[in-house]
């Protein structure tokens, strides 16, 4: 590495000491790790993280070296150095030497010609091999493998492994490539004596120890070569120059897998020991490294590969060509880290502590950093949750859904209890857990109640809103009567009320009715739930003053039987009441408070009432602001308050609307509107379900709803449901007399492929004294195909052939599938032309092809695991057991 001053700089951790790295350029410093709580007073240490400092433990002049590397040797006490030098000798070192068991400290390693010394690389697999990369002489080899216990010639010349004498010149065990030029060297994973090495400025090249022929196993030709490291536990090498990095597949050396362009040139590049396809570089004058998280590399069928006796001939390795190739999607995702705010000058990865690195900045200063894992995270057909990180494959607990009120895991707990499906609709309200939805039901089976007892007359809803009840005047609609009616607890204040018989239905949605009479009930009803000022509100509007008075003097609030002094009615000063009440209305903190005061200011206020201020206070629930307007608006305003509030309730998706537009084309887009904002598909598909009438099933926006459903319980598994469902859409699309296209599933003949369901009326005409046999429908047992007349199968319990006209049905597998699991729909004759009950439905098992009656096969298992067939030994009851089994 080489920083803006042109020395080398480079942070090297020791491979076994994991406590210790050294930092070289114009010095060799060896630093020892430790926890900075751990570290004795008055000693002198370079903070590097939050936690740790380094001591300096040794240091010496690394004048004339020009690379370095630290052996793998487990026996060393402190990190044994190879120092490659100018002049192209290597010599081993030991910055703090205390102990020397094997002798290794001080040898040198020379060559015949002088000449400077490019790389040298401890080889972790055989820790005595060195491998040294040296510049180019014409009569010497540039690359040089020493073992470092002998130091001499080759073992194999001597016999019996016996070593050479030591006055015999010591001399490596391999010399490869003569009159080139080796710029970096690696040992990599395809052998423990297999090396890589980037040549000449052109090559990459990979050599094989094992063979005596010193050629080259593998030639690629590329101008990133300036560089090259190994993948420690792969197949891929890296290779980096002016133009960025290459990625290579050691194995066939014929192309790049990947070209990775970097805006300027890379200094140093290394492969994440801890995690594969981890590849970090710098590049120079950056503050921040480059991390290229390969995900699939391109693949290439080599017609050479690494093994083959030949050599490779050079191919394609410029990176612009590179990026001509047609992209195969994302192959490798990239983004920076940042250790430091400063330009950096190097960086190591620990070899052990996963994703953890040392980082050196230009300035001399050493950072710490641990790089963020890239989490994948994976949904489960069923809602779970699944990532990987750390090494470990985890799944999120089932209380977070909980806490987490994630909407998914909301339909599934809600879709095992039977929600939407239970008979009554406000039945499914307590089961919804939630506010809105609860309302929404218990609005819908009123609704519901209401047509049923006959209070909406010639009415083409099921479930009427208040907009479909009341038609604008311009729309042939009706005319409100407006009446003065006195206020029973203030003489002489009169108020104007208007009554029409669309204005009754549309009370009777809203839950109010006409009259004190039901509104009495009402107040009981609310003041029973906990909500005091919605009773005394409701009672105010009903021009009851005195008995909104005694709920709030009931109120277990001190706050509210104060603000009961308001409703005593004005006193000597009426004007001064009205201002006083008009004042600490906006001051109350409930909604229905403030209404109260508002309406009694505004009925106390001649000639004209302003009632805004009530139906201003949104707080309120819908359905008493719409009932206070059908009570006291004109016509006129009546409409416009109704349409503009429906517009604002569409656009924010709020269930509350569904007062208002019913179940029609607007409750529709509502309910959409309200399926984009929350997700939640299953209520709208079973609100459409139960309450949505023919014309609305066949909407896009509904047939999306029950899809969407449908598919989310098939991946829960949810058949029950599933079929409730379906038989609910089916009962709701035959509701308005035309025969619903459902999908059938039928029971076909094996010889001619038709099905063997007895057809309710015969398909073609026939000559009146043609002699027939009696029709399906009378048989009471049908043995053959009603159209080839083959044989049916029979029952494997009472050996009868299967099939009547009138117990015809879909027939359900009662075993799995060869491989286990699932239920299978097995065939029949739709849904039985006679109404049959389950007993003499087809049913077989998926497995072994074996079936008969389903009565039968149900008492056979109750006693049975076996199939009845004698010579058939398939479980078919364990495969897949009925519930009731």
């Amino acid at each position: 590495m080489e920083n803006m001053s042109g020395a080398k700089v480079d942070v090297i951790w020791s491979p076994v000491h994991h406590d210790k790295f050294i930092i070289w350029g114009p010095d060799i410093t060896l630093y020892e790790v430790a926890r900075l709580k751990e570290i004795e007073k008055k000693t002198s240490f370079t903070q590097i993280s939050s936690t740790r400092g380094a001591i300096v433990v040794a240091s010496q002049s690394a004048s004339g070296v020009c690379c370095v590397d630290i052996s793998a040797i487990v026996d060393q006490p402190d990190p044994l150095l190879a120092l490659g030098h100018a002049t192209g000798k290597v010599t081993l070192t030991s910055l703090k030497q205390t102990y020397d068991p094997l002798g290794l400290v001080g040898r040198e390693f020379g060559v015949k010609y002088a000449r400077p010394c490019n790389g040298v690389a401890w080889n972790h697999n055989e820790n005595n091999l060195l491998a040294v990369a040296l510049d180019k002489h014409r009569s010497d080899n540039c690359i040089q493998v020493w073992d470092v216990h002998h130091s001499s010639l080759s073992t194999e010349d001597y016999p019996d492994n016996a070593s050479p004498p030591p006055s015999e010149p010591g001399r490596p065990i391999a010399e490869l490539a003569i009159s080139e030029t080796a710029h970096s060297i690696a040992w990599t994973n395809l052998g423990s004596r297999v090396l890589a090495a980037s040549m000449n400025l052109k090559n990459i090249k990979i050599f094989d120890l094992r063979e005596h022929t010193g050629k080259a196993m593998g030639v690629a030709t590329s101008r990133q070569c300036l560089g090259v490291c190994a993948e420690p536990s792969g197949w891929q090498l890296a290779s980096r120059g002016d133009g960025g990095v290459c990625v290579w597949d050691a194995r066939a050396l014929a192309r790049p897998l990947l070209g990775l362009p970097a805006a300027r040139p890379p200094r140093k590049i290394q492969w994440c020991p801890t995690r594969r396809n981890l590849l970090l570089s710098l590049q120079r004058d950056s503050s921040t490294l480059r991390l290229h998280d390969i995900q699939q590399a391109q693949e290439y069928k080599a017609t050479q590969s690494f093994d083959s006796s030949m050599s490779a001939t050079p191919a394609l390795e410029e990176l612009d060509e590179l990026e001509e190739q047609p992209a195969r999607g994302p192959s490798v995702l990239e983004r920076d880290v940042c250790p430091a705010a400063q330009p950096l000058a190097s960086f190591s990865w620990h070899p052990a502590h996963e994703a953890r690195l040392l980082a050196v900045c230009l300035t001399g200063g050493v950072v710490e950093y641990t790089v963020c894992e890239r989490v994948t995270v994976g949904w489960g057909a069923r809602g779970g949750l699944v990532w990987a990180g750390g090494g470990a494959l985890r799944l999120m607990r089932d209380d977070f859904y909980s806490t987490l009120r994630d909407i998914s895991h909301i339909m599934q707990q809600r879709a095992s209890t039977d929600y939407g499906l239970k008979p009554d609709l406000w039945q499914n309200a307590d089961l919804a857990e939630d506010e809105a939805l609860s309302g929404l039901w218990h609005f819908l089976a009123l609704s519901k109640s209401l047509v049923e007892d006959g209070c909406f007359r010639n009415s083409p809803w099921k479930h009427p809103g208040v907009r479909t009840v009341l038609r604008s005047p311009g729309e042939g609609g009706y005319r409100s009567e407006a009446v003065p009616l006195l206020l029973p607890d203030m003489p002489n204040r009169k108020v104007t009320v208007y009554r029409s018989a669309e204005r009754q239905c549309a009370l009777q949605l809203c839950g109010w009715g006409w009259g004190w009479e039901n509104a009495g009930v009402g107040v009981e009803r609310a003041e029973a739930e906990g909500t005091p000022c919605r009773a005394a509100a409701i009672a105010a509007f009903h021009l009851r003053a005195r008995a909104a008075l005694d709920v709030l003097a009931r109120a277990r609030e001190p706050r509210l039987r104060v603000a009961a002094l308001a409703l005593a009615g004005p006193g000597a000063d009426e004007r001064l009441w009205h201002e006083a009440i008009s004042a600490a209305a906006p001051a109350l903190p409930d909604a229905y408070l403030r209404a109260t005061l508002h309406f009694l200011a505004a009925v106390a206020a001649p000639p004209h009432a302003d009632l805004a201020a009530v139906l201003n206070e949104t707080e309120m629930r819908l359905e008493d602001r719409v009932a206070f307007a059908c009570i006291y608006l004109s016509d006129t305003k009546l409409h416009e308050y109704v349409k503009q509030t429906c517009d604002t309730l569409m656009e924010q998706g709020d269930l509350s609307g569904m007062l208002l537009t019913g179940v029609s084309a607007e409750g529709v887009a509502l309910l959409q509107r309200w399926v984009e904002c929350g997700g939640d598909v299953q209520s709208a598909a079973l609100l459409a379900a139960r309450c949505a009438p023919p014309d609305l099933l066949r909407d896009p926006r509904v047939l999306n709803w029950l899809e969407s459903y449908r598919t989310l319980l098939d991946s829960w598994r949810l058949w029950w449901a599933r079929c409730a469902l379906d038989t609910c859409v089916w009962a709701g699309a035959g509701a308005g007399g035309e025969e619903p296209a459902a999908r059938r599933v039928g029971v076909a003949c094996s010889y001619c492929g038709k099905s063997v369901a007895a057809p309710a009326a015969s398909a073609r005409a026939r000559p009146a004294l043609a002699r027939l046999p009696p029709p399906a429908a009378k048989m009471k047992q049908i043995s053959s195909c009603p159209n080839c007349r083959k044989p049916l199968p029979r029952c494997g319990v009472c050996l009868l052939h299967l099939g009547t006209g009138a117990t015809g049905g879909v027939g359900v597998g009662v075993g799995g599938l060869s491989s286990g699991g699932s239920v299978g729909v097995a065939g029949g004759a739709g849904v039985g032309a006679g109404g049959a009950h389950f007993g003499g439905w087809f049913s077989w098992c998926v497995a072994c092809r074996h079936g008969g009656h389903a009565a039968h096969l149900l008492q056979w298992f109750s006693e049975h695991s076996e199939c009845p067939v004698s010579s058939c030994s398939c479980r078919c009851s364990s495969l897949d057991p009925p519930d009731h089994l």
